[in-house]
């Protein structure tokens, strides 16, 4: 083997060594948190998570995911439940105005996408159609009519 083999090896001896270092580092730290602690903060973090996924974050519309949001949403909802069975009310009561204006929020989003997509299926339906078929209404007569033969008509 040349030298820069053995710089390789040490190099990936030395990554794995620093990654197995982070690993044990986590799992202290996550030995030491209260799980009351991760539960508050997660909660937290799904509420800002439900804003940005309603197009509510710093960047506006770009990260706007209204499946995602909904699923942000419910996670607070049901974590919220979680907390007052086991931490007690008073530390989960911060939370439920916070989901409460996320539903507001989320409901309005989904009307909103509702009537823009009726919208477009409405002007799609007002554009005359050239698919070569003859539709009622679609020429007139030579007497100015719809263009129906009818009995006694020529």
């Amino acid at each position: 083997m040349s030298d820069h083999d053995h710089e390789h090896d040490h190099e990936h001896e030395g990554g794995d060594a620093a990654r197995d270092e982070l690993i044990r580092e986590m799992a202290r730290r996550l030995a030491e948190t209260p799980v009351r602690d991760l539960l508050l903060q997660t909660m937290a973090t799904f509420i800002d998570l439900a804003g940005v996924r309603l197009g509510y974050g710093p960047e506006g519309p770009v990260h706007r995911d209204l499946p995602q949001a909904r699923l942000a949403i419910e996670s607070v909802r049901a974590l919220i439940g979680v907390a007052e069975a086991e931490i007690g009310v008073a530390q989960a009561r911060p939370f439920r105005e916070p989901l409460a204006q996320l539903q507001m929020l989320y409901a309005n989003e989904v009307d909103a996408a509702a009537a823009a997509a009726q919208a477009e299926t409405a002007a799609a339906a007002d554009q005359p159609s050239d698919s070569g078929l003859w539709t009622p209404g679609g020429e007139a007569g030579a007497d100015g009519g719809p263009g129906l033969w009818t009995p006694g008509s020529k």
